[in-house]
């Protein structure tokens, strides 16, 4: 390799543009930064959507006081902040917020948000072998409760909602190490944060349920009207198809990006799940299965909701085809028959025309007769005498000279392209 060559790969630089675009792809990879941590501590996860509905900025963060740790994460949507607090020791009863929804709030950078999820992790040493009275201690009502990472924990929850606004789970570490142990503690809260905005689309279908039903009628009995009404009638008829058309369109519009979501964070919420690496623990229903069996049916009901949706608009927009097909076939009838009336009125005229020829022949035969007669009589009085036989003979003549002439100028029209 010569020194030019080297000189012209020390001085080249990838473009600007390609090389920030190539960094910030990068950086994708190692987003949403987990919080690693041993030992008891109590976390709690608190999702907030704007006010607006818009997140601004991207940029994650992690930040470490002492023993309180903050993770603060913008999603599409929604904005997550964490917040790990170490404990001295195992507790038996439920360690309190020091921190209000506001001041997580602050935390998030956002003024008057959305409260989507508020979940609080104790984190414990090993399970006892009997989960029952310490289930109690705790005041955990009808518990789920799963044995996960292959028997290195075990997670439980009731899922209820407190005064607070908060749900409780209990994470008992059997031999997760720190970076184990925050990998489980963020999906347990992923699985509840994406479960709860998937659950966002679900009033949206519920409000759409009673619209769908009077869509679904008032279609059945514009098809039956479709059926008996003639086409010359058909403009209310349209209008009333178009103005249906025109709401579940509408209705379409207003909730497909939402529905859109929910079956994007439901697959998100089954992967979290089977990560978690479930077997059961005795006695108690699976966490995962407690989550699938009440959270798949509202997600099904989305699903059913979009699909009756786009069914609607397709039935709607087909019927709005075949009125329009019906009157598109009553136009061109009526156009035939106006150009059949056409027809017939210019064949009329044809007849009229020859009839014409011929009056016009007599016409002008008439007429050059009369300049004849006008011709003779006028050399009459000069001197000049013509037998009557002339006059005879003349008017053949030209009668046979005008037709000859007619003939041929109808003859050169036609030949004119």
């Amino acid at each position: 390799m010569t020194s030019k060559t080297m000189e012209q790969l020390i001085t080249t630089t990838p473009d600007d543009s390609s090389f920030h675009q190539a960094a910030d792809f990068n950086a994708e990879l190692h987003a949403r930064p987990s919080i690693y941590f041993d030992g008891p501590a109590i976390v709690e996860h608190i999702a907030f959507m704007p006010s607006d509905g818009v997140v601004k900025d991207f940029h994650d963060s992690v930040r470490v006081d002492g023993n309180i740790s903050v993770r603060l994460e913008h999603h599409t949507e929604f904005v997550t902040v964490t917040r790990v607090r170490k404990l001295a020791d195992q507790t038996l009863t439920w360690p309190e917020s020091d921190l209000a929804e506001a001041d997580f709030a602050t935390l998030a950078g956002l003024a008057s948000p959305r409260l989507v999820c508020h979940v609080s992790i104790l984190v414990l040493g090993e399970a006892p072998t009997d989960l029952s009275p310490v289930l109690k201690t705790f005041d955990f009502g009808d518990t789920a409760a799963s044995t996960i990472g292959g028997g290195s924990a075990q997670v439980c929850s009731d899922f209820r909602v407190r005064e607070d606004h908060s749900s409780r789970i209990l994470l008992f570490n059997k031999d997760l190490n720190a970076h184990r142990l925050g990998r489980m503690v963020r999906r347990i809260f992923e699985i509840e944060t994406y479960r709860a905005m998937a659950l966002l689309g679900l009033p949206e279908a519920r409000r759409l349920a009673p619209l769908l039903g009077g869509y679904d009628k008032k279609l059945v009995e514009l098809t039956n009207r479709n059926l008996i009404t003639p086409a010359k009638d058909h403009k209310q008829l349209l209008e009333e198809i178009t103005i249906l058309s025109s709401h579940i369109i509408s209705a379409t519009a207003e909730t497909r990006n939402r529905f859109g979501a929910t079956g994007a964070y439901a697959k998100i919420v089954e992967e979290r799940i089977a990560m978690l690496r479930e077997t059961h623990a005795p006695g108690f229903q699976r966490f995962g299965t407690f989550v699938e069996r009440r959270f798949k049916p509202a997600v099904r009901t989305c699903e059913a909701t979009a699909i009756r949706l786009g069914q609607l608009s397709q039935a709607t927009m087909h019927l709005l085809d075949l009125l329009q097909t019906r009157i598109q076939v009553e136009i061109e009838f009526q156009n035939a028959t106006q150009i059949q009336a056409m027809a017939d009125r210019a064949a009329t005229q044809v007849k009229i025309q020859r009839a014409v020829e011929g009056f016009s022949i007599i016409a002008i035969s008439y007429y050059l007769l009369s300049l004849m007669k006008f011709v003779f009589e006028t050399a009459d009085h000069t001197g000049y005498h013509f037998t009557p036989v002339i006059m005879l003979v003349s008017i053949p003549i030209v009668v046979a000279a005008v037709l000859v002439t007619v003939l041929r100028v109808k003859h050169a029209l036609k030949a004119e392209p």
